[in-house]
């Protein structure tokens, strides 16, 4: 019978939950327990062992073999003579757009003191804020008061661009016929399925655009692609309107609400925004509206952030909380990175015991991990700013994503985009992270910290905020920790 050689991988990363090892792929994922029976034979393979060299193609006939196909398919056992480098380690830049950002307007009626665009604008009521939403009525740049200093997220040349008064509110017209470029750009490279965001700023305050849209688009049927929605909107301006149009869409709503008693997120006019926000969910409530609760845990919002927020949640019929956790390096550093695990998973455990999820930027390391190979089909690690977004502003320029300052073009230019530098750029980070990355357990799955404030430390996006690590590895391990036996794939050889 002809043989092969397999060998353990030099990518397996394992840790002991219980009675089991949580065992998994480096790049690729998988996440799976083995209890001893089964860890011995992983063992087995730490010197080459031969094996039929068609144990993929059929049935076997006990246990342990097929035990041995699972790791084999699994990437953890790979034959000798592999070359143990992923095959997207290379020069190859994959060029995919599976998210479209709408910057709908530049302005918002909030004045939250940790907003990524370090904003504090001309005040506005809510309601008057609404209906005006024109270009000629939004706040143009003389009277926005920006301290570039205080802001870790984009440059001095982005924010000159953002609040350009040709750049305040996105047309109906206008925001029709980008999507309708960046959909051909996506279909373009094979993408099939698309998430278009509607972002801002607010972007309710430009509720005419994104009623355009969703009327034209639809679901995709007549674009060629799947089109699924979501927007991040701060919840003050939830119409009757508003929320039938989003639940017929399936529009995924993120509402910003930080704490029940937190005191970061007041209208501009300093009035407590809770009210008006609360009336804005329980709309979205009424109409059976998807609806997550978004919030922050920042230097800003750290002795309000606790369990509450799950309370509240419950009480709107939300059953997710993504949560922010702040980008500014210097929170890591001076918080710890083990004190915020620990603030942030006292919440998600009260949260599960509430049927609630709290997910985020860092959840989704663990989210991809769980999944084989989950980048190839989703697109991106945990930032899709790398590669896989591209988020237009209402003069139509195209950006990574909203905190980033690096321009790649015009969406006029539609499939041009992906073979600039710029874009290029962003996507060789869609797999590959910077050497400082090699051998970290959570490699294949983290794409380190926001990009925004890094090309702002760094001019460049190739690079790894150092103090964010411990959080990221130690959030992560809390999750595979919590994870009880047949909740995932979990291969037991061991016998009573």
């Amino acid at each position: 019978m002809e043989t092969e050689s397999y060998v353990l991988s030099e990518h397996v990363v394992q840790s002991r939950v219980g009675d089991r090892l949580a065992t998994y792929h480096r790049h690729l994922g998988g996440l799976f327990f083995l209890d001893e029976a089964a860890q011995a034979v992983l063992d087995s393979f730490k010197r080459p062992r031969f094996l039929p060299a068609d144990i993929l193609a059929g049935e076997v006939d006990n246990r342990t073999m097929e035990l041995i196909q699972q790791l084999i398919a699994r990437q953890v056992v790979v034959r000798s003579d592999t070359n143990q480098l992923a095959p997207w380690q290379s020069d190859r830049v994959e060029k995919k757009v599976n998210i479209i950002q709408l910057i709908l307007a530049n302005a918002c009626n909030f004045g939250c003191t940790y907003c990524f665009e370090g904003v504090q604008g001309k005040e506005m009521s809510a309601e008057a804020e609404f209906h005006k939403v024109d270009t000629s009525r939004l706040s143009a740049r003389e009277t926005i008061k920006v301290n570039i200093n205080d802001s870790i997220y984009a440059s001095k040349e982005r924010f000159d661009h953002q609040y350009d008064p040709k750049n305040r509110s996105m047309k109906p017209a206008d925001g029709v016929a980008y999507v309708e470029s960046a959909l051909a750009v996506a279909r373009s490279a094979g993408v099939e399925e698309v998430m278009l965001q509607f972002f801002g700023g607010e972007p309710l305050l430009n509720w005419k655009t994104i009623k355009a849209v969703l009327d034209r688009f639809g679901a995709g049927e007549n674009d060629g692609v799947r089109i699924h929605y979501s927007t991040v909107t701060n919840g003050s301006l939830i119409t009757e309107e508003v929320a039938e149009t989003f639940a017929r869409h399936k529009v995924a709503v993120c509402v910003s609400f930080d704490s029940p008693t937190s005191p970061s997120r007041p209208l501009k006019n300093g009035d407590d925004s809770t009210p008006v926000v609360m009336e804005g969910l329980r709309r979205l409530q009424r109409h059976g509206n998807r609806v997550a609760i978004n919030s922050a845990l920042t230097s800003a919002t750290w002795n309000d952030f606790d369990e509450s927020i799950v309370d509240l949640a419950v009480s709107v019929g939300a059953g997710e909380i993504g949560v922010v956790v702040d980008f500014d390096p210097t929170f890591y550093a001076s918080f710890g990175a083990q004190n915020i695990v620990d603030r942030l998973w006292r919440v998600i455990e009260y949260g599960r015991s509430r049927g609630v999820v709290l997910t985020g930027y860092w959840h989704q390391i663990f989210q991809v991990l769980l999944g084989f190979d989950a980048v190839a089909t989703r697109g991106f690690k945990n930032c899709s700013a790398k590669g896989a977004q591209f988020s237009i502003e209402p003069n139509g320029s195209v950006f990574a994503c909203k905190a980033g300052s690096t321009l790649l073009g015009h969406i006029a230019e539609g499939e041009q985009i992906l073979d600039a530098e710029p874009y290029q750029n962003h996507a060789r980070l869609r797999r590959n992270n910077p050497a400082f990355c090699n051998g970290c357990e959570i490699e294949g799955f983290c794409g380190g910290l926001c990009l925004g404030p890094l090309e702002k430390k760094y001019a460049t996006v190739d690079v790894v905020e150092p103090a964010a690590c411990d959080f990221y590895r130690g959030i992560t391990r809390k999750h595979i920790e919590s994870l009880q036996p047949y909740e995932i794939a979990t291969f037991d050889l061991q016998t009573d």
